[in-house]
């Protein structure tokens, strides 16, 4: 089960991040401006997160299984249509909206089935597993878009070749996947303790802007490098996915220590390092600085981090509203998700009005800080065994 959710949601990043390198080429072929292009991906990403709730509650009524086959469909012919009708900027921006509903709902489905399939003490290790599939197809999309483009010839192209594998495990979760089913028919009261709970709230919030740096340098990293940096389209693709090499050990080894020493404390202590990480990114001229601050940024951002911030979730939510982790998860990854939306756009304003993206990776590390200050003051589920005590 593990493996095909890692695999999952391989396929899944791989299909998100392949745009990423081709923005340069993207913009200069249909007369684009930044704000164009942050538009773009922020399209993906508004309707990614729309569909984050509604996944999480029909999951719960009628399947985590049968919701995440369906929507992961979805995805695929969103980004087949990426391919086939990507000629056009409205052609992109509707195809986009596709794949991002689609894709919306894996998240909920494939984190609400581990958080109430293995044993709490495995929450933060089982969710760094899946965590490992962000990152590898986090790498593969930035490593692969480029040489493919330039390859064939056509932007379009990456998307048609990813589009195959996002066909194949359908199949795969289709056969493997328990169809965990939560509260038979929650009322709106139920939704509502989710919603307004204090320490969930905190570490959505926590979360969101401990990503939005993340967000930063997946979204214009690549463009960073090609035109501030005088890398090729191929190298710029690839070093930005370096953050997803050094993000695959680190992530098994903090959500382990998550089990062991508390989600908390660990938090608080990772997000200001990948902070001063992309800070240093920002003004390293060197290629070996610059590869240094990226294996360092994602030994301590997104793949790495989150598996602590959503089993975190899980500790909370089995320990207060069991039957309800579909929804709750969904929640949180439409909080945290809001970072993706507002990234890239804030970003291209930056970039058009300043002339570099210097200063959008300044922002970044700033609102990361602000992320570690919002986990300061939330509990967790340890809290309510000491107020029973």
């Amino acid at each position: 089960m593990l493996t095909a959710l890692a695999l999952g949601w391989a396929v899944v990043y791989a299909d998100r991040t392949c745009l990423y390198p081709l923005l340069v080429v993207i913009a200069a072929q249909l007369e684009l401006s930044s704000a164009q292009l942050g538009v773009l991906t922020s399209t993906y990403f508004f309707f990614y997160v729309c569909m984050q709730i509604p996944a999480g509650l029909l999951g719960d009524r009628y399947g985590l299984k049968v919701v995440l086959v369906a929507l992961y469909g979805l995805a695929a012919f969103g980004l087949l249509g990426l391919g086939v009708l990507g000629s056009s900027y409205m052609g992109l921006l509707v195809c986009a909206a596709v794949h991002g509903l689609g894709a919306g709902a894996y998240y909920p489905t494939a984190y609400g089935t581990v958080l109430q399939a293995v044993a709490p003490e495995k929450r933060g290790a089982s969710a760094a597993v899946i965590g490992a599939g962000m990152a590898l197809g986090l790498m593969v999309g930035l490593a692969m878009s480029g040489p493919v483009y330039e390859l064939l010839g056509s932007y379009r192209a990456p998307f048609i070749v990813l589009s195959l594998p996002t066909f194949l495990m359908l199949i795969w979760f289709w056969r493997v996947l328990p169809n965990i089913r939560g509260a038979a028919s929650p009322a709106w009261a139920d939704y509502k303790k989710v919603l307004c709970d204090r320490d969930l709230l905190l570490v959505n919030i926590g979360t969101l802007l401990a990503l939005y740096g993340f967000w930063v340098l997946m979204t214009w990293g690549p463009a960073f490098l090609k035109v501030e940096r005088g890398f090729s389209l191929g190298q710029a693709g690839f070093y930005t996915g370096l953050i997803a090499f050094s993000a695959v050990p680190a992530g098994l080894v903090w959500g382990r220590l998550s089990d062991r020493c508390g989600r908390k404390r660990l938090a608080m202590l990772i997000v200001p390092v990948g902070a001063l990480a992309l800070f240093f990114v920002s003004h390293a001229q060197e290629p070996l600085a610059i590869v240094l601050g990226l294996l360092l940024f994602g030994a301590f951002s997104n793949s790495a981090f989150t598996p602590i911030t959503v089993a975190w979730t899980g500790d909370i939510v089995a320990a207060r509203y069991p039957g309800m982790m579909g929804a709750a998860v969904g929640v949180y990854n439409c909080v945290i998700m809001l970072a993706a939306i507002a990234a890239p756009t804030v970003s291209g304003f930056i970039r058009d009005s300043t002339g570099s993206l210097a200063g959008a990776f300044l922002a970044g590390s700033l609102v990361m800080v602000a992320g570690a200050g919002a986990f300061l003051f939330a509990g967790d589920a340890s809290c309510d065994a000491e107020r029973e005590a």
